[in-house]
């Protein structure tokens, strides 16, 4: 679960947050896209044919319990041959070492009992607390503690400092282990361990009972990564900068070290820093699924999972998810990039060839309703899609309601209950919505905010300007003078650049 912000001088307002308040007033179970039939985004018939040669998947994030339930509201769970209901079981590879063989064990046991398809997700860069052996450089107090860990972690500049903390906001900010360096030797050398010596034995015990029972359909694949980037807190949301300001925190990107590990230096640093940092994420994302086919586990069951939508915050593109040992997977929420469409990704397919692909975590309700679920299923099972993995999980209360509002909707049931029955997905055209002018506009100005920031200039009036209206305009569902306020702020960015 990724929360996006749109930044505003020296305070931010949360993208994700911003959009959800307003929508909310207008009904989240509304279909406010389209009012044709007509696809405006042709469905490849070639594509169509290729991925129903194998099997294709509708997944949860959810306990196995809540799978079961979600059978007895659809009254299907599929044909066990093209269309499969099934359930995702996310793990931590570092904090849960000791519980992954079991977990991997009570996940198939499941699955196979209820002929349930079952996905894995392991997280190796988030959440590590339990492993300060590799992470705690700066108390010698606390248990692990090496200076030599300086190099595990990210810096926030040439000289540093290493991070010390990691803010992470799914909808409350929190503070949780630094982050690490991706390129760091040691790190990547437990990585290794963790799946050749503790995932894959017990992963590929459980394959070879599915092959053995003819059930080789329920394995849906293995989420490499969850969401990996590396990150910018040079803007942070309000609670983060919050958190920051009482830990004294430098407000800066991070990535450094990761640069420094690559042969970059302040005297001779990248071209372009944030294609260098794109480039580390992605090689990073190709280690990790080269690991894992190295093991023996079928390359064409192993997923990526990267969220582009803000690409200039994660330092993840949409071609971070492109390597040699994995299907490309996304985080595919209808916002920043993906507001209107999923050409970012068709685009990039087509360049390699249009392989298989996952919507890895999806939810239509992100947006609150800019695009109706039949849509949303469309945009990637008839482009593609070998699975689309339905998210309702972030922290604190709005978010996870929302979410969970529009997946379990009558409409998202229709919709689902289409795809299990085998009938053609129709897609509607996303019309210019004022969520989506909203959107695109709250971008632009974050766009203009950089461009003066990068210019040595100073948004905090035209910040504060915004800050001050917009929010309280979209808790009360005024999109229009939502949106005239963002058409201000735009005009007092063009109009000092002109110098009038």
């Amino acid at each position: 679960m990724h929360h996006f912000c749109l930044n505003l001088g020296p305070r931010s307002w949360s993208l994700g947050h911003l959009t959800l308040l307003g929508l909310a007033a207008l009904g989240l179970t509304a279909n406010l896209s389209a009012k044709s039939a007509e696809p405006t985004i042709k469905p490849n018939a070639g594509l169509e044919a290729g991925a129903m040669s194998e099997p294709r998947y509708l997944l949860f994030w959810r306990t196995p319990e809540q799978a079961l339930d979600l059978v007895r509201q659809l009254g299907s769970k599929g044909d066990s041959r093209s269309r499969l209901l099934g359930f995702g079981v996310p793990m931590s590879a570092f904090d849960e070492e000791k519980q992954l063989p079991t977990r991997i064990h009570e996940a198939f046991t499941i699955a196979r009992a209820h002929d349930l398809a079952v996905i894995l997700s392991f997280d190796f860069h988030i959440h590590w607390r339990n492993r300060a052996d590799l992470w705690n450089w700066f108390d010698t107090n606390q248990p692990g503690y090496n200076a030599a860990n300086r190099r595990n972690v990210e810096w926030v500049g040439w000289d540093g400092p290493p991070a010390k903390t990691r803010y992470l906001d799914w909808g409350v900010a929190e503070r949780i282990a630094p982050p690490p360096c991706l390129t760091s030797a040691v790190y990547r050398s437990e990585v290794r361990r963790l799946v050749h010596d503790v995932i894959a034995p017990s992963l590929k015990e459980e394959l070879a009972v599915l092959d053995r029972e003819g059930k080789g359909y329920l394995f849906a694949g293995v989420l490499v990564g969850a969401e990996p980037g590396i990150d910018d807190w040079s803007n942070p949301e309000p609670q983060t900068a919050k958190l920051m300001a009482e830990d004294h925190a430098p407000r800066s990107r991070l990535g450094y070290r990761a640069l420094l590990d690559r042969g970059y230096t302040q005297e001779k640093p990248p071209a372009d820093l944030q294609q260098a940092l794109a480039e580390v994420v992605q090689e990073t994302v190709g280690f990790w699924c080269r690991q894992f086919a190295e093991a023996g586990v079928p390359q064409n069951r192993l997923y990526t999972h990267v969220a582009p939508q803000m690409p200039d915050k994660s330092g993840a593109p949409v071609s971070a998810a492109f390597n040699a040992w994995s299907r490309p997977g996304w985080t595919t929420y209808t916002v920043g990039l993906l507001a209107a469409d999923f050409r970012a990704f068709y685009s990039e397919l087509q360049k390699r060839g249009n392989p298989p692909w996952g919507g890895v975590e999806a939810n239509a309700g992100m947006a609150g309703g800019a695009v109706d679920w039949e849509t949303y299923l469309g945009w990637h099972y008839n482009h593609g899609a070998t699975l689309v993995a339905i998210n309702t999980g972030a922290t604190g209360q709005e978010l996870p309601d929302l979410l969970e509002k529009s997946a379990f909707g009558q409409e998202a049931l229709a919709a689902y209950r289409k795809f299990l029955a085998g009938d053609p997905l129709r897609e509607k055209p996303a019309t210019d919505t004022p969520q989506l002018r909203v959107q695109r506009k709250m971008v632009s100005v974050q766009a203009g905010f950089r461009t003066w920031q990068a210019a040595g200039r100073d948004p905090g009036p035209i910040g504060s300007y915004v800050e001050g209206r917009l929010g309280p305009l979209l808790q009360a569902g005024k999109l229009s003078e939502a949106e005239t306020v963002l058409d201000e702020a735009l005009r007092r960015l063009a109009a000092a650049n002109s110098g009038k």
